[in-house]
């Protein structure tokens, strides 16, 4: 057991998205004062932020604030359960 040296396995970190302050300059819901959750009614907003199989963004995608990306989250699930976005696919119905 002497002379033998234990090899460090260094772990990527998961991509968790941009710095706070990055993610402030980034983030359109933070430049203008916009509410999330108050968007829950626009489809054609909330389909920027939805994949083809109908799943939220991660916040390493939307560059968002941790805020804003949980409240877009919110206002999408709202959305999709007053039917106003569908639930499996991206497109808006109108």
């Amino acid at each position: 057991m002497k002379g033998r040296t234990k090899k460090h396995i260094i772990l990527k970190r998961p991509y968790l998205g941009p710095s706070a302050k990055e993610s402030r300059r980034k983030d359109v819901f933070h430049q203008l004062g916009i509410d999330p959750l108050r968007e829950s009614f626009n489809p054609t907003l909330l389909s920027h932020f939805v994949s083809d199989m109908g799943r939220v963004f991660s916040r390493a995608e939307t560059q968002l604030t941790w805020k804003s990306q949980r409240r877009l989250s919110k206002a999408i699930r709202r959305a999709k359960m007053m039917g106003i976005i569908p639930l499996h696919s991206k497109k808006p119905r109108l």
